[in-house]
């Protein structure tokens, strides 16, 4: 594998606009070609006429790794997917000569290489198909054959925030045209390069209005997005396959679309694991359980309508598997926020700006009141849904700096800190049991009502759910540790996981989703059935309809970290603090 950066911003990479392509595509309609890979590294690699890999070629374009303010990054990197995948490849018998991968940081870079490589490649195969009368019907037949063994597999670079990329490398969106005045005004047909307008638009930089600069930014994005459409559109017109990771856009439709992860699949995976946890079905409106939402934005001038629409998008999620408990009174928020009035577009009331740790902070210290170690009580919290693991981590340390004590281990009295870190190890399985939960809050003295207790409960159960229900102010405020949930799987906080101090965290199944779409890719070249395993089916993504291949999240807990996390190479037990 050759690993490319994809930084070169000269006019001498610029010499294939829209035009050459249609051009081209004119050109060569009638003699479909195959694609011999051509790093532009210098590196020799197999011509696909007479490579004997069983499963053909595939190029890789993906974004380079995302760079957090923070020091906090989730585990899962484009660079971790693409070493993954290349290794699932070649385990499908594709030759490692057969395979290229290159990073870029932008989508202007990356759509040119990929219509660079098309268009060489095609180029190349008709040149060397056209250049004899004898036998010309045979050549034209195994160029055919060889680009139908040939796979292109993109990850569109997309403009994500600071707070988007809290959630990993992976998270996608629907790339629409957003268009300047002056951009809708030309036709995408005669859409120039804008590898002159990206020169001339550096030099002047420094003098531009930012007005100016915007309409430049604009252009070049959507000259980025007919190029990129019309490159794949031209490369399955041609015969070879397109695999689109992640994100979609506008005007194409790829042989396979592998979405990652959700936006509802981060949302609604930390809500399940409350409901589970919390036993919020076991839960009465006269013993309510305590919850918190924590919706991050970037700060005021850095939050955009894709950051709302994110929001949106998540509480929609969430909602709709904890609002009928809100809806019922088995839950309430102690900050008022939510309620069993509340509705999917309450997700406004429960944004905050989350761009930096006191911001963090600051917000839950707001909504669980300004209580100290010194304080004598505390507002009773059961659950808090950071959505990922760099908000998780600021809020276990404000519940440290507020008072609040044990972990989340507590909750099932039989998991102790000792007995996660010998099932972490191997020394023993873990089990679990629910504490009782009174199904009426306590009195003043603590006693719970008959009808919640159980007669067969031992004293260390009632212990430990009374001190999570209800102290010496008759249950409206306790100081236990409640439920953290998160997402990224952050390498630096997983000890946190190991203590107890955060419940769980999720991350995308990146070997699962890197080893079934190398089996598919396999199939695609080889003019097989897509039927990888069954985690293909057809289905609309953004109004596309195409075969999917989506992989359900990896739930981590200090149950079973070991199981998902160190026993299959993610980390090492090392990395747990171990």
């Amino acid at each position: 594998m050759t690993l490319h950066g994809g930084r070169n911003r000269s006019g001498l990479r610029r010499r294939t606009g829209e035009a050459l392509t249609a051009v081209l595509t004119v050109a060569l309609v009638f003699s479909f070609s195959g694609c011999s890979l051509a790093p532009d590294t210098g590196e020799t690699s197999s011509s696909p006429t007479t490579s004997s890999a069983d499963s053909g070629n595939a190029a890789i374009f993906t974004p380079s790794d995302g760079i957090t303010l923070s020091q906090h990054t989730p585990l899962n990197k484009w660079t971790a997917f693409v070493s993954e995948l290349t290794a699932s490849l070649q385990n499908q018998h594709m030759k490692k000569s057969s395979i290229t991968a290159k990073i870029f940081d932008n989508l202007d870079d990356q759509s040119q290489a990929v219509q660079d490589y098309v268009v060489s490649h095609i180029a190349s195969s008709a040149s060397s198909s056209g250049g004899s009368t004898t036998g010309a019907g045979s050549s034209q037949t195994k160029d055919a054959a060889s680009a139908k063994n040939h796979t292109i597999i993109v990850a569109p670079v997309t403009d994500t925030t600071d707070s988007q990329r809290q959630y990993g490398d992976y998270f996608g969106s629907h790339i629409t045209e957003k268009t300047s005045a002056s951009v809708s005004s030309s036709s995408p047909s005669t859409t120039e390069s804008p590898s002159g307008a990206s020169s001339d638009t550096d030099s002047s930089s420094s003098s531009a209005s930012p007005s100016t600069t915007s309409n430049n930014a604009s252009t070049t994005r959507h000259e980025a997005i007919v190029r990129l459409r019309s490159a794949l559109n031209l490369a399955r017109n041609s015969g070879m396959h397109v695999v689109l990771l992640s994100s979609t856009f506008e005007g194409f439709t790829p042989d396979l679309f592998v979405p990652m992860a959700s936006v509802a699949q981060m949302a609604q995976v930390q809500a399940k694991q409350l409901v589970s946890k919390l036993e919020l079905d076991k839960t009465s409106k006269e013993n309510p359980k305590q919850i918190e939402v924590l919706l991050p934005s970037g700060s005021s001038t850095t939050d955009t309508a894709d950051v709302d629409t994110f929001n949106k998008t998540a509480f929609s999620a969430i909602w709709e598997v904890l609002g009928p408990y809100f809806r019922s009174g088995a839950v309430e928020s102690p900050s008022g926020l939510l309620d069993k009035n509340s509705s999917a577009d309450s997700w406004k009331l429960l944004k905050f700006n989350a761009s930096n740790e006191d911001s963090v902070k600051k917000e839950l210290t707001a909504r669980l009141g300004k209580q100290n170690k010194s304080a004598s009580t505390r507002t009773r919290i059961d659950g808090i849904l950071s959505m990922n693991d760099y908000v998780a981590s600021e809020v276990t340390e404000t519940l440290t700096s507020m008072g609040y004590t044990g972990s989340s281990a507590d909750i099932n009295p039989e998991i102790s800190i000792a007995g996660i870190v010998d099932n972490i190890t191997g020394k023993k399985d873990l089990k679990k049991s629910k504490a009782p939960d009174p199904s009426v809050a306590p009195s003043t003295n603590g006693d719970a009502d008959s009808s919640g207790s159980s007669s067969s409960q031992d004293s260390s159960s009632s212990s430990s759910s009374s001190s999570q229900q209800s102290d010496d102010t008759g249950g409206l405020n306790s100081s236990a540790w409640p439920i953290v949930t998160g997402y990224g799987a952050y390498l630096d906080n997983i000890p946190n996981i190991v203590d107890g101090q955060q419940w769980m965290t999720a991350l995308e199944d990146r070997k699962g989703i890197g080893s079934t779409l190398a089996k598919a890719v396999a199939q695609l070249n080889t003019s097989q059935q897509l039927n990888a395993d069954d985690s293909i089916k057809t289905e609309t993504s953004n109004g596309i309809s195409a075969p999917t291949l989506q992989k359900e999240l990896l739930t981590v807990s200090a149950s079973n970290l070991k199981s998902v996390l160190i026993d299959t190479n993610y980390i090492t037990a090392a990395d747990a603090g171990l």
